[in-house]
Parts: C-alpha cells; structure tokens; sequence
C-alpha cells in the first residue's frame, strides 16, 4: 500500500497522521491499517527510539511523509531516510491550507499535511520542497552563520565606539580606517572612561572571535572546487564565498539560472489580473543570511570591477533614477547570475588578482559604514 503521512513536528511531542494515497475508494484491510496507525501514532515523544518504532510499523508498506521545514526538521529528516522512510519537506508559506487557516491545531496540520502529500503524489505541485543538506553541510552552514554574527557584533561595537567618541567631542590623532585595529585601540585605551573600556575589551574579545571563526572557514573550505570558483569573482569574501557554497552544494539541482535566483528570494513576486500587473516586492524565499551577504558581495563587486556587466547594470539604473537600495537588489540578480555561469562551467571568474585581494578585505569594513539588514525588503527593479 501507497500511503501518505502528515508531520507535524515540534521538540518533544510529534503528531502524525495518514490517508491512502491511490485514491478514495480505500480497500477494507487497507482502512483497518490506517486507523489503527492513527491511534497508535496519533502523538508519541519526538525520540528516536519512538520514530524507529514508526519505520518498523509501515516498513512493509510504501509510506511518504510531508513535514514542514522547521530546526527540529533537519535531525528528524535524516533519522527517517536512515530508516528507510521517504520525506519530504515543504516550505510552510506554500501551504496555505494551514497558514490561512482559521483552525489551527497539531491534528489539524496532520491532516492537511496529509492531504497535501497524497495531491503531490497524485501529480499535483503545489508547494516547493526544501533541500535537505547532509549533517557535515550543515554543519559547515552553521560554522559560517556564526562568523557572520561574530562580524555583525564587531561592526556594532564599531559604531558604538565611534558614537561615543562624537557624543564626548574627544578627537584621535589620526582618522582610523578601522576604529578596532591594534594602533586605535592603544590609543583609546588613553582615554579614562568606564564605557570606553568596556566596548575596548568588547572589540578585543570579538576580533579573537572573528579570527578563530575564519581560521575554522578556511579550513572547511579551502580544498572544495565550488569555494575557489565563487571566490574568485570580486565581491566575494571568505564568508559570503563559505556560506554561498554551503547553500548550493550542489550546482546541477539548479536546472537554470532562474531556478537558480528564484532560490535565494531576489525575483520579483508575480501578481496580475486582467489590465493590472503591478510592481512586486521580492519573494524573500530561501535564506535570509544569503541576500544579506549578497549586498555586501554586489558592494565590493561594483567598486573593484569597474567594467563588468554587473557594475553597467548598475550605472544603468542608477542614471535612470532607481534608489540605490533597489538597484542594489536588481543587480544582486545579475550577480547570482555569474555565479551560477562560473560553476556551471567551472572556469573561475577572469579578474586581476591584486582587484581581487582588495575585493575580499571590504568586506569588513562596509559592514561597519552601511545598513544593509533591511535591504531585501526593498522592490526589485526588473
């Protein structure tokens, strides 16, 4: 038998419920097997030792469960197909069945779930489904999300020094780059303030972070092919080539460049009827991390490629009137769009190395000097 199981999984408790999946008229031994697969497995504790009593219970039927994406997903995902069990995991803002509704209960989701699965079984696409990295990519996913949030920490405390510093009216010897560097804070160590000391031992303390945290980068980085090819196009840093990287995995999922932008949430929604197509926002699907990153990447790219296509673009739009946030955006497109050319065809990006070096070492201090975390939800021009 075809069965079809709806998951809805949270840390401690798990409910789950399943429907046949070859139609409505559901043979007698078949129903029998269902409902008793209902009571029993109505709620259970989130352990595996429970979810391996699960696989033991179907293992001699064809079972297919849809689960939404959430933290708990990826562990219960990767126990299930070591079981045996095929899962699938869905966006949770593609089924509207259970976002738009007005019941909202665990065994109402399980239901809908289940629903969900079977259409899809029975040739229906109506949400998009998640891909699941292996636990060593995720892994390095989450490396990398802690460099960024160590260097969103030091670009705060940045800012905060320099605040400060205006707020007192004390002036430097010298106008520093970067206000954290060894010479600077030798210098405002000078300075007899309580709140100075502490953001001086908060700056020191988070560099040693930041080192750490690109040492352990470079290290799960450095020898993978699809890492050496997006860094090579100027723009891209240590981080934002890391993260990207562990994002793609794998570049022929992607049949094309759309799919391949469309995954990162930077094309523009789709909403027309009749004589009306208005202007959309983006869909701000996929990462979050990654379209923040990627304004980071479109800044150094514009700066240090002075004649690429993305950089005309962006001249383009700029001339045109557009607000640079929005062309930002645009262009972050087009830049994607190199990306998935470069790793396609697994030929680095064509640029002078010394451009390239001074690309990477921006990344740092843009991050300081512009406000960049609510950029994506800016329009995107087409």
């Amino acid at each position: 038998m075809r069965m079809a199981v709806g998951m809805d999984l949270h840390s401690k408790m798990t409910t789950m419920y399943a429907v046949y999946a070859d139609g409505y008229d559901v043979p007698s031994r078949h129903q029998k097997f269902l409902n008793d697969f209902n009571r029993e497995f109505c709620e259970f504790p989130s352990t595996p030792k429970w979810f391996k009593k699960m696989a033991d219970y179907v293992s001699k039927h064809e079972c297919h469960v849809l689960v939404e994406n959430s933290t708990k997903t990826h562990d219960v995902y990767w126990m299930l197909t070591n079981l045996g069990i095929l899962v699938t995991v869905a966006q949770a803002q593609d089924l509207y069945r259970i976002t738009k509704s007005v019941k909202k209960t665990d065994k109402h989701d399980c239901r809908e779930l289940a629903a969900y699965m079977r259409r899809r079984l029975n040739g229906e696409d109506e949400f998009s489904v998640c891909y699941m990295p292996t636990p060593e990519w995720m892994t390095r996913r989450e490396v990398c999300r802690g460099l960024s949030h160590e260097k969103d920490y030091l670009a705060d405390t940045k800012r905060r020094i320099r605040a400060f510093l205006l707020l007192r009216g004390i002036t430097l010897k010298r106008e520093y780059s970067d206000i954290t560097c060894d010479r600077a804070l030798k210098e405002l160590s000078q300075i007899d303030d309580p709140y100075l000391m502490m953001q001086i031992r908060f700056a020191q303390d988070c560099r040693k972070r930041v080192d750490f945290f690109e040492r352990v980068v470079l290290n799960m980085f450095h020898d993978l092919e699809m890492y050496q090819l997006i860094n090579s196009i100027p723009g891209f840093g240590v981080l934002s080539s890391a993260y990207f990287t562990s994002l793609i995995i794998d570049i022929d999922r992607f049949p094309d460049s759309k799919k391949f932008t469309s995954s990162f949430g930077v094309v523009p929604k789709i909403r027309s009827s009749s004589d009306s197509n208005p202007n959309c926002s983006t869909t701000h699907r996929g990462d979050d991390l990654a379209r923040y990153l990627l304004m980071f990447c479109v800044l150094g790219h514009v700066k240090h490629q002075k004649d690429s296509v993305v950089t005309r673009m962006y001249r383009r739009l700029v001339e045109r009137g557009k607000p640079k946030r929005e062309a930002m955006v645009a262009v972050g497109r087009k830049l994607l769009t190199v990306v998935y050319s470069v790793l396609k065809n697994r030929r680095p990006y064509v640029s002078d190395p010394e451009t390239l070096l001074l690309s990477h070492e921006d990344e740092e201090s843009e991050r300081e000097d512009f406000g960049l975390k609510d950029v994506s939800e800016e329009k995107l021009i087409d």
